[in-house]
This record gives C-alpha cells, structure tokens and sequence, in this order.
C-alpha cells in the first residue's frame, strides 16, 4: 500500500530560451553600456590611471561574463526546472548595499563595512548572531588593513 506524499510539491516551469537568456544578456548590456559611456574618458596607464581605465576595464569583464553566462545557459539542458526567487536574500543584501552607501560618510569605512557585511549575513537563514557578528569584525578589519594600511586610500576609518 502505498502513502501520499504528505507535502506536495510544486511542479516548476522549465525556463525557456528568453528566460535562460536573460541573465547574461543582462549582464552584458551592462557591460556594453558602461563601455559606450566611458568610451571618450582617458585611459591613462597601469601605473597612471584615467578617469576612463577603471570603467572600461570594468565593462570588458562584464562583457566577457556576460558571454560566458549566456554560453552556459543556451547550452540545451532539458530537465533543468527554474528556481524561485530568493527574496530573503535579494532583500538583505539590496539593504546591505545601501547601508553602506549611507554610512561610508558620516561613520567612515569600518563601520559602514561591518554593517554591510552583518545585514547581507542576515540573507541566510541558516546564519547565527554570533558568527554574523565574528565575521563581520573581521571583514571589516580586512578592509581597513586593506584600504586604510596597504593601500592608504583617503577614506576616514570612523567618525569624524
């Protein structure tokens, strides 16, 4: 005899081509985008960077992602099933993104790295206060040693 399964389960779409292909052809028209508008900055050198090099370099890696991802995911995968959308940690990290954004001026770059970095932990709910915390200590004094030591960046490590 047998039993009912007692959760049923959703069944998922298979994506199609325009879905498959949506995220790395996202990906390089962002990379296309930031080429065309960083197109008339100075490059400069390696060792003398222009306004244009760090842009432009930029969009070449984004390109070359995008290609990549758009060669992964054309590729014919037929019992590929489409994910649901995370919003636990699309939320948290979009949040991290702006706490960071909000606090690197007035707090300076330790507290606005600890903060982002805690708050985009939170995007897992398998993560625990404790080693949230621990590790946003952490990566918040590896981007001071980085930033502020090593490559002695003009960004204040606290308040003012």
């Amino acid at each position: 005899m047998s039993h009912p399964d007692p959760i049923p389960t959703m069944p998922r779409s298979v994506p199609g081509l325009v879905q498959r292909a949506l995220g790395g052809g996202l990906v390089l028209a962002l990379g296309a985008a930031l080429l065309v508008i960083a197109r008339d900055y100075p490059m400069g050198r390696l060792y003398d960077m222009g306004p244009g090099f760090v842009p432009v370099w930029t969009g070449v890696a984004l390109c070359l992602m995008g290609l990549a991802i758009l060669i992964a995911d054309l590729r014919p995968q037929p019992d590929l099933a489409m994910p649901g959308l995370h919003w636990r940690g699309l939320i948290f990290v979009s949040a991290s993104i702006l706490a960071f954004a909000g606090l690197i001026q007035p707090a300076g770059l330790v507290p606005a790295m600890f903060a982002a970095v805690a708050i985009s932990k939170f995007g897992d709910s398998t993560n625990r206060v404790l080693p949230i915390l621990i590790y946003a200590v952490l990566a918040a004094l590896g981007g001071w040693a980085l930033f502020l030591v090593a490559l002695e960046l003009p960004i204040r490590a606290f308040w003012r």
